[in-house]
C-alpha cells in the first residue's frame, strides 16, 4: 500500500499542472505496481504499455523513446547486472560505443548507468541504461530513443523516471 500512495504522491507532484494557461495540461496517468518485483512507476495513458516475459515495455505515441524494466536478478547484485547489460547491448547494437558511463538518477535515488550509442542503417539510437538494487533484488531500466524524440517525449520518460519505486517484494 506504501508503494502505491508514493506513486501517487510522486505522479501528483511530478506531472505538470493546468492551473496556468501557459503550463501544459496534466496528463492521465496509469499506475503500475509489480509486488513481486518490488518495483513501481507510473506512465502517461497515451503511451503503450506490453509485457514480454519478464520485461515491461512502455512505448510514447509516436514510438520515438521506448523505456524496459526488468529485474533479472533475485538479489543484490548492480555490478554484475551493469556489466551482463553493456555486454549485451555492445553486441545487439553493433557498432555501437559507450559515450558516458557516470552515476545518475532513478526515482530520486543516485544509482549506476551508462549511455551507448549505435548507428545502423543511418539511424542513430541512443541507449541510457540505470543499475541499481534494493535489498532483494537487481533492477535494470533501459531508455532508448530514436535520434531526435521530441522534447515532450523526453521530458515525459524523465518524469517516468522520477517515479520509479523500489520495495520489498511480495508475493500476491
Amino acid at each position: 500500500m506504501l508503494l502505491l500512495a508514493g506513486l501517487i504522491v510522486a505522479a501528483i507532484v511530478l506531472w505538470p499542472s493546468g492551473d496556468d494557461a501557459a503550463k501544459p495540461k496534466p496528463l492521465p496517468i496509469r499506475i503500475v505496481s509489480v509486488p513481486p518485483l518490488g518495483l513501481g512507476f507510473a506512465y502517461p495513458k497515451t503511451w503503450k504499455r506490453a509485457i514480454s516475459g519478464k520485461v515491461i515495455r512502455i512505448t510514447s505515441p509516436d514510438r520515438s523513446v521506448i523505456l524496459l524494466f526488468s529485474s533479472p536478478i533475485g538479489q543484490p547484485a548492480a555490478t554484475i547486472a551493469k556489466a551482463q547489460a553493456k555486454a549485451v547491448l555492445l553486441k545487439r547494437y553493433a557498432p555501437a560505443k559507450i559515450v558516458r558511463d557516470a552515476p545518475s538518477r532513478l526515482g530520486g535515488r543516485g544509482v549506476p548507468s551508462f549511455e551507448l550509442t549505435s548507428e545502423r542503417s543511418d539511424k542513430l539510437v541512443r541507449i541510457l541504461v540505470f543499475v541499481t538494487s534494493s535489498r532483494w533484488r537487481t533492477y535494470v531500466v533501459t531508455l532508448l530513443t530514436a535520434e531526435n524524440p521530441s522534447h515532450r517525449r523526453v521530458t515525459e520518460a524523465r518524469r517516468i523516471l522520477d517515479t520509479v519505486n523500489f520495495s520489498k517484494p511480495r508475493k500476491i
